[in-house]
């Protein structure tokens, strides 16, 4: 499959605002973004006006959408008025802030445009916006009446509408014919909205007849019921909390539709064909549909299921995943260790975890020799199953295998504030006795420290990717309530005996709940086989659920080290001879801690991408974007990919950046907006008064930065250091900031390696935000830092 397009595949226009002033040279460089559009979605083969609303719209040029067929022109772009909480920073010059404005954008879409959800970025002479979505249906829509009581409605038809305070619910009343199946799909939570959707159909007598949504893992509710009279009925449409606001907003595809309930299995092997079933209402009497895979499965490659040759294009998407492996599918019963099924590695199991009295589980039985290494994982959630796995890989008897000890050495708590299961940031009591590397427990979850703030009142950092929180050895992140015990760990062999300290000890075996970032509720476990033998696979849904939906894809095959990657930001607006960062992470998979060389394809004429690797043991890098001085402003944006290569088992691995747990999406259209633009020249320029830094574990240096305001930019500019490896860190300011202060043109830092940095040459970049309500980031050229392993004298040249 493609995975990028040139700009001349997705639909772009050009469009005139005679009105607009031109940019004055004194004016600051803050490009365009996006905050809201409205409504949300329109039907195909029309022409609809929306309000669009953002900032730095003024001279808005091309409107881009991540696809064919859809056009847009902006028009009466108005400012409106700046609250006054806005302005965030106090400041002796002003703070330069980006106009708060609305436009008006009339969007066409083409009656041949599949329905769908598609996204869409204004570009503008100050760089192209962030990526808003619209959604595109097929049925006339029925926009809900500020009048209360219920709103009349002849299906079929999409419901738009909001719930505007919290408690309240909207009610749409039809008239309905005996038999009809009828299916009521929300879209709501993928177009921004915070609604977590509950529906309820209920008869002309007020009498509950279905509901859905109030136990389902997705924000979006889908209700599909048959109805047993003619007469009216009643749709209710409400937040399943009981909340509400401006930003609880919906659409919900009504009718006797056709809706594909569930299907089996969830994917195929490569070059082959499968037979899929499929259960559903108004299929057009569809029950098995063939599909032919692709001969190679690439990451995250999936093929849609349509049927539309059948019948009409069924509202939801549902999407087959494409293996490498020999695949079979389970034979009941294996619901117990004794019924254990015997499977032979590699291998792809299609299986279900049903419903009943008992929750199933399903046990599989397979060998392995000594210090084998096999990955384990589930695809179940990302595409569309309800199935939250857990996943424990058992000896032949059913006993749990240990992995590790956990010992606890030092205890603080958590406290200010509960932290949910992503964030990589957490306040602790005291830091004391803490160092960056370390590891920590917090109540089951194994993470390690990436930044320790010199300050008090900071967060501490640990590791993530693509910022989602990473736990390690199996375990998973999970909410943290305020004054958790946190402890500093060692980890230890499972055996490992040592004197009682009056702190508890861990034991972990090899188990897994959530897989971590790009797997959401998916499980896997990378698992090492302590001797030769036979061993036991145990899958069951953590909540004890199951059902003829539950349906899952569980892969045990010999671990291959590999990698994805994650750049931000997705759309870089470059000012015309200045320097931006880019950030590019890399999720790890299956134990490769190789280098990583970035390159970037794409970028506009006179743009250039510094030459960058995530080094051996690092997780992230910076590429710097630079442009000429004389790069042009009057051109489109231009398609950017970003792709990583490692050798691995001697052979190049490429992946493309952006594309990771996104197994249920269109690859194509998503990486058609990742834009680069060339916007003017910047308000800050920032230099380093030394351009190499040597200095060795234990060490630490001094070094000065200069900063140049141009455009007549007169404020602050905080200053951070980008792109420092593993043990290295700025010293004597928070969160690694160096604040520029109006009236001053240069700074020092002091940069300290920790007594464990491991030796490693690599460009760091002192990156300036111009602040703003829309802040900008510009780069100094590259500062070489060289940690050494010999003891010498910290050198500055």
């Amino acid at each position: 499959m493609k995975l990028w397009h040139s700009v001349s595949a997705v639909s772009l226009l050009m469009v005139a605002i005679p009105s607009v002033l031109p940019l004055r040279a004194e004016d600051p460089i803050i490009p365009p973004s996006l905050a809201k559009i409205w409504p949300v979605g329109m039907e195909r083969g029309n022409t609809a006006t929306f309000t669009l609303d953002g900032r730095n719209l003024s001279g808005a040029k091309a409107v881009i959408f991540d696809a064919p067929g859809i056009t847009a022109r902006i028009s009466q772009i108005t400012d409106l008025p700046v609250e006054a909480a806005e302005h965030k920073f106090s400041t002796a010059a002003a703070v330069p802030q980006a106009k708060k404005q609305s436009a008006l954008l009339e969007i066409t879409v083409a009656r041949e445009v599949t329905p769908d959800l598609y996204h869409f970025r204004v570009q503008t002479p100050l760089g192209t916006t962030n990526m808003l979505p619209l959604a595109v249906g097929s049925l006339p829509e029925v926009k809900k009446s500020e009048k209360t009581g219920a709103q009349p409605a002849v299906f079929p038809a999409t419901l738009v509408g909001m719930i505007t305070a919290p408690g309240d619910s909207d009610h749409y009343e039809f008239d309905g014919k005996a038999g009809e199946d009828l299916v009521f799909a929300v879209i709501a939570s993928k177009l921004g909205s915070r609604l977590e959707s509950l529906l309820t159909l209920s008869d002309s007598n007020g009498r509950v007849l279905a509901e859905a949504g109030r136990h389902d893992p997705s924000p979006d509710a889908a209700l599909n019921f048959r109805l047993p009279l003619d007469g009216k009925y009643t749709l209710t449409i409400s937040d399943r909390e009981g909340g509400g606001g401006m930003n609880d907003y919906y659409r919900v595809d009504a009718g006797a539709l056709p809706y594909i309930t569930r299907y089996f299995p969830l994917g195929m092997r490569a070059g082959e064909a499968a037979a899929v079933a499929v259960e559903g209402v108004n299929l057009g009497g569809v029950r098995e549909w063939k599909v032919e895979a692709p001969k190679q499965a690439d990451d995250a490659k999936t093929v849609p299921l349509t049927l539309k040759e059948n019948t009409a294009l069924p509202l939801n998407k549902a999407r087959l995943v494409v293996g490498s492996l020999p695949e079979i599918v389970e034979r009941e019963p294996n619901s117990s260790l004794a019924q254990a099924e015997s499977v032979t590695i590699p291998v792809t199991i299609n299986g279900h975890i049903d419903g009943g009295a008992t929750p199933d589980e399903d046990y599989f039985r397979f060998r392995a020799g000594k210090g084998q290494q096999l990955t384990i994982d589930v695809e179940a959630a990302r595409v569309g199953s309800p199935l939250d796995s857990v996943i424990e890989v058992l000896d032949a008897q059913g006993n749990a295998i240990p992995r590790a000890t956990i010992r606890c050495l030092n205890q603080t708590t958590t406290t200010l504030s509960d932290r949910d299961s992503r964030t990589t940031g957490v306040r602790l009591t005291s830091t004391t006795g803490l160092h960056v590397g370390d590891y920590l427990m917090i109540g089951d979850e194994l993470d390690q420290i990436e930044y320790i703030a010199d300050q008090p009142d900071a967060d501490t950092d640990v590791r993530g990717i693509g910022g989602l929180r990473q736990a390690f050895l199996g375990t998973s992140p999970v909410v943290h309530a305020v004054n958790t015990p946190v402890y500093r760990a060692q980890i230890l062999p499972p055996d490992a005996e040592f004197p009682s300290n009056g702190l508890p000890a861990f034991h972990l075996t090899w188990r897994n709940d959530d897989g971590g970032p790009g797997y959401g509720a998916d499980s896997r476990i990378d698992f090492v086989a302590p001797a030769d033998g036979e061993y036991v696979l145990h899958l069951k849904d953590v909540r004890g659920m199951g059902g003829p939906d539950f349906a899952y894809r569980l892969s045990i095959r010999e671990t291959v080290p590999s990698y994805q990657l994650t750049a931000s930001p997705e759309n870089p607006n470059i000012p015309r001879g200045g320097n931006m960062p880019l950030t590019v992470s890399a999720d790890r998979l299956q134990g490769y801690d190789g280098p990583i060389a970035i390159e970037v394809k794409g970028l506009p004429p006179g743009v250039t991408a510094s030459a960058a690797k995530i080094s051996a043991g690092e997780d992230s890098t910076v590429v710097v974007l630079s442009a000429s001085a004389d790069a042009s402003l009057d051109g489109p944006p231009s398609t950017m990919q970003i792709v990583g290569h490692a050798t691995i088992n001697g052979r190049d691995v490429a992946r493309a950046a952006n594309v990771n747990a996104m197994l249920d999406a269109d690859l194509d259209q998503v990486l058609s907006l990742q834009l680069a633009s060339v916007i003017p020249p910047p308000d800050v320029v920032v230099t380093t008064e030394t351009r190499q830094v040597s200095l060795e574990p234990g060490q630490q240096v001094t070094v000065t930065l200069h900063v140049e305001r141009q455009n007549g930019y007169k404020g602050r500019v905080p200053c951070y250091v980008k792109n420092l490896p593993r043990g290295v860190q700025v010293v004597n300011v928070g969160l690694n900031g160096v604040l520029v202060t109006e009236t001053q043109t240069s700074r020092t830092f002091t940069l300290r390696a920790e007594d464990w940095a491991k030796p490693i040459d690599q460009p760091i970049y002192v990156v300036g935000e111009v602040e703003s309500n829309s802040s900008t980031s510009h780069a100094s050229p590259p500062l070489e830092l060289k940690v050494t392993a010999h003891k010498q004298a910290a050198s500055v040249n």
